[in-house]
C-alpha cells in the first residue's frame, strides 16, 4: 500500500469535527454564586476564602483565621521601606498583601508588583492572605485578562491555594514554590 492510499483512508474514517464553543458570547461561563465557587474551589487547594463580617477588620479575620503568629507584614496601606533586599522577607510568617482581582473559575487572585516594593514577599512568606474588593470577582480567567493591564504592570502573577507539590511516592509537601497556606479576603 502507498503512502497516498494510507493518507486516503485515513481522511475517509477521520470522525467529524464537532462544534467549537464561541468563547467570545457574553455567557461563556456565568456562575451564580461567584463567591462559593471561588471558596469551594480555594478549599480543595487547601486554601481558604472569606467575607468580612460587619464591622471586621482584615487584621480581626485574619487574627481569627490564623491565630498563631510570628512575623505579620501588611503591605495595603503604603510601600514597605523596611526591607533593603528580597532576603529581608524570610522570616515573614503572614504577609497582608492586596490582590487586584479574583476568579471564580481556578480561584485565582491577581496580584502585581505595583502594590509591592519586593514581590518576593508573595511567595517567602509562610502564610499569605490576599484581600480582594467585593466588586472585583470574575466568573473566568477570559474575564480577568479582559480587566487587567498587563502593560501596566512590572510584575504580575494569578497565585491560587498553597502551594503544594507531590512526587510518584504519593508525598504531599505544602509551600514547595510558595506561601503554605493561603487565604483570601473579600472585603
Amino acid at each position: 500500500m502507498s503512502r497516498d492510499d494510507i493518507l486516503a483512508r485515513i481522511r475517509r474514517h477521520r470522525p467529524t469535527a464537532s462544534k467549537l464553543p464561541d468563547i467570545h458570547a457574553p455567557a461563556f461561563i456565568c456562575y451564580e454564586d461567584r463567591f462559593a465557587q471561588f471558596a469551594t474551589l480555594i478549599g480543595n487547594l487547601g486554601g481558604h476564602a472569606l467575607t468580612l463580617a460587619p464591622g471586621q477588620t482584615v487584621r480581626e479575620a485574619v487574627n481569627a483565621h490564623w491565630p498563631e503568629q510570628g512575623r505579620v507584614v501588611d503591605t495595603r496601606q503604603a510601600m514597605l521601606d523596611e526591607a533593603a533586599t528580597p532576603h529581608d522577607w524570610a522570616d515573614v510568617d503572614i504577609a497582608i498583601v492586596p490582590g487586584q482581582l479574583a476568579v471564580a473559575e481556578n480561584a485565582a487572585v491577581w496580584v502585581s508588583q505595583d502594590a509591592l516594593a519586593y514581590r518576593s514577599l508573595y511567595f517567602l512568606a509562610q502564610r499569605l492572605a490576599m484581600v480582594v474588593p467585593q466588586g472585583a470577582l470574575v466568573d473566568t480567567m477570559r474575564d480577568a485578562y479582559d480587566r487587567v493591564e498587563f502593560a501596566e504592570h512590572g510584575f504580575g502573577s494569578f497565585i491560587s491555594g498553597s502551594s503544594r507539590t507531590a512526587d510518584i511516592e504519593q508525598s504531599l509537601v505544602m509551600g514547595a514554590h510558595g506561601a503554605m497556606a493561603a487565604l483570601v479576603v473579600f472585603e
